[in-house]
């Protein structure tokens, strides 16, 4: 049977596409091979496997509350909802629902009966292709199509196959029909719970009719919704080189070193928020009805602006952002200085007021629905991350690039995360050990350092090359002599930016508001030797980005600076090369350093190499020491009493044309074969009162 939803499919697909100008040139918006507009219906299977070859190979439990052995799931209806609805409730439904603002409607319905597949007849049930293709024999012995609510294949054949990656896929029905996706679900396969597959193609036919796409995925232990969403993203964005938000995993080349979390469409079992970002949206056209540009925000008078940045153009002042799920606003603000050549970086801005006040079920903390205490819910506030490079829409290689191209910042802080010895025993949220890491404020690394959405990696071998198969899991952290288990990884309270905790990014938090580098790596291996296009250089900038109130309504007043040069705390600094550029900041000062506090150059403990081990003094660093360059026409100024100190051998340069001004009592101090190098033509002016015994400060070349 034919529903009205297919007409309104079409209307939908001809008013999102409208950013794609172009019939010759694929287009993100169109999908890779799946159309991310209108509607689409899947037809789910349910099965099983009989060990009758031999029965302790079993990995399930025959009398699992959630799925019995001979029986469909219970959660079977929790999937999707066969037909369209305002409020749908079916988990996966109102997740594309949610997160296309109503763009994308993806409905499903199920084989009213459980398949089951012995081990004795059938080969290589370890294998995907083939176990799907079992499944699907097996099936056709029922004899005919025959679904919980009485759909026929017609109902799930509404577009037309042979969808080529981002060029315009065609509503309507194929000749003979074709179902668009057909997805297995199995009890007690190989798969065992949250793995599993997707790719354009058929497992053969069922019940007389092929597939376009296909997908299977082990239910050993619940409803698989991480994975299952996870893959089937894949079929509208693209390959594995789009994992992110913690769906990577490490075999995968990347833009960073460690492999992130966060949340994004490919997230998955490493995500914090199960929701998408603001990258995504915008990847694939979904914007809100009401939307007039391609990134949206409004401004004090809550009339639409842009909310595309570049701040250093003037694009500052008070933005105002309504809840991401519910209206699409989001800000993206381009970050400055980075070398020609080298990847583009953004820094987005979204306003996520959770599940709390926006009622969407996957805009939370990924174990937070379980109600376990150990689990911290999502704040309503800011969440932030940062886009490296894949920016591009329209072309013959937007399905290029490298995994792991989104980087979380969270309020928290970044530090030189660092594993102890102590075991946490019945680890939150499901048992087992883990080994607590450390965390404080002698390690705060705002620059180079790991977020808790990170997974650190170590030389767990000791060969002196990193792979980030060699990681942690930050779940337990030990914080002023107190082990807190709060599977951190997953997210907790202080990730978000909110009126009550940390409420602005700037040059001078942690973490802060410059690029983040980057080191293109796979296998142990970088890419481009730490070259171009790499980000190798720490750009400062004076880009601020502040929480300034959240009214009743859930509508945040963000402020967007681009002159927030004073630093009102102390600071560890850590990079192979930052940069200071002569930015217009209060009183003309590009770093303006305030009384009593201090800046601490230091080696970061956190890799921004993965080989070229060093050892000194009993710790091994994959990192430089910290060279800090302050460039010509630059302002500084330490203010009364305030201090710089060197550690680790590191430098600061003082370059040409540049200036440094210390007021009364403060100093820069040089520890551990640092030297502070004052380059000709550079100005250093000290305001001291005069006292017997003063240290007068002398210009330096130099050393070569």
């Amino acid at each position: 049977m034919r529903f009205p939803t297919v007409l309104l499919a079409i209307v939908l697909l001809s008013r999102a596409h409208a950013q794609c100008d172009t019939t010759d040139l694929p287009c993100s918006e169109n999908g890779w091979y799946l159309s991310p507009h209108g509607t689409i219906r899947v037809l789910v299977l349910f099965a099983e496997i009989d060990y009758d070859k031999d029965p302790t190979s079993d990995p399930a439990d025959p009398n699992a509350e959630h799925w019995r052995k001979g029986e469909l799931p219970k959660w079977k209806d929790d999937v999707f909802e066969p037909f369209p609805s305002a409020a749908p409730k079916a988990i996966v439904t109102r997740y594309y629902h949610d997160i296309s603002l109503g763009q994308y409607t993806v409905l499903g319905d199920y084989v009213d009966r459980i398949i089951t597949i012995k081990e004795s007849r059938e080969n290589g049930l370890r294998n995907a292709m083939t176990l799907t293709r079992a499944a699907v024999e097996q099936a056709n012995t029922f004899g005919a199509l025959r679904t919980a609510h009485h759909l026929g294949v017609e109902d799930f054949d509404l577009w037309r196959r042979g969808g080529r990656p981002g060029m315009p896929k065609m509503a309507g029905a194929d000749e003979p029909h074709s179902y668009d996706h057909v997805m297995v679900i199995f009890r007690n396969s190989y798969l065992g719970h949250g793995q599993g597959s997707t790719d354009p193609g058929s497992p053969g036919e069922l019940y007389g009719h092929p597939s376009d796409t296909e997908s299977r995925f082990g239910g050993m232990n619940a409803l698989p919704f991480e994975i299952l969403k996870h893959e089937f993203n894949h079929l509208l964005l693209g390959g594995n080189n789009f994992h992110s938000g913690g769906g990577n995993a490490a075999q995968f080349q990347s833009y960073f070193i460690p492999l992130q979390g966060g949340w994004s469409m490919m997230g998955a079992a490493s995500s914090s928020l199960l929701t998408c970002s603001g990258w995504d949206r915008d990847r694939l056209g979904w914007r809100a009805s009401d939307a007039h540009f391609r990134i949206n925000a409004q401004d004090i008078g809550l009339k639409p602006v842009d909310g595309d940045l570049d701040p250093l153009r003037g694009d500052t002042g008070i933005f105002v952002l309504r809840d991401f799920i519910t209206s699409g606003d989001a800000l993206r603000i381009r970050l400055p200085y980075l070398e020609e050549g080298s990847f583009p970086q953004w820094i987005w801005v979204e306003n996520h007021q959770t599940y709390g006040k926006n009622g969407s079920p996957t805009d939370r903390f990924h174990w937070e629905e379980t109600g376990n205490p150990c689990i911290e819910p999502a704040a309503p506030g800011l969440y932030m991350t940062v886009q490296v490079d894949r920016d591009e829409k329209i072309g013959r290689d937007i399905y290029g690039g490298e995994a792991d191209y989104l980087h979380p910042l969270t309020a928290s802080g970044h530090y030189d995360l660092e594993l102890t010895t102590d075991t946490v025993h019945d680890r939150c949220p499901f048992g087992g050990t883990t080994v607590a890491f450390k965390e404080g404020p002698e390690l705060e690394n705002p620059l180079t350092g790991n977020s808790e959405q990170e997974l650190p990696v170590y030389d767990r071998d000791g060969n002196g090359r990193l792979d980030r198969r060699e990681h942690f899991v930050p779940n337990a952290a030990l914080r002023s002599g107190r082990i807190l288990d709060h599977a951190c990884f997953f997210g907790r309270t202080a990730h978000a930016f909110t009126l009550d905790g940390t409420r602005k990014l700037a040059m001078g938090t942690n973490p802060s508001s410059a690029n983040v580098l980057t080191l293109v790596s796979g296998g142990g291996k970088d890419r481009y030797s730490g070259k171009l296009p790499n980000d190798r250089v720490v750009h400062l900038n004076g880009i601020s980005i502040e929480l300034m109130d959240i009214g009743p309504d859930g509508r945040a007043q963000v402020r967007i600076r681009s002159n927030d040069t004073r630093i009102d705390r102390d600071l560890r600094w850590c990079a192979d090369s930052i940069v200071l550029a002569p930015i217009a900041g209060q009183g003309g000062f590009a770093l303006d350093l305030s009384e009593g506090r201090r800046i601490t150059f230091d080696r970061s403990r956190t890799p921004t190499r993965v080989d070229a081990a060093e050892t000194v003094g009993g710790t091994t660093y994959f990192s430089a020491p910290t060279r800090f360059v302050i460039l010509p026409g630059a302002r500084v100024r330490l203010g009364r009493k305030a201090k710089w100190v060197l550690e680790n051998a590191s430098e600061v340069h003082l370059m040409p044309g540049a200036r440094i001004e210390l007021e009364e009592g403060a100093d820069i101090v040089e520890r551990g074969g640092s030297r502070f190098v004052v380059h000709d033509g550079a100005l250093v002016l000290r305001k001291e009162k005069e006292r017997k015994g003063c240290r007068l400060f002398h210009k330096r070349s130099v050393a070569q």
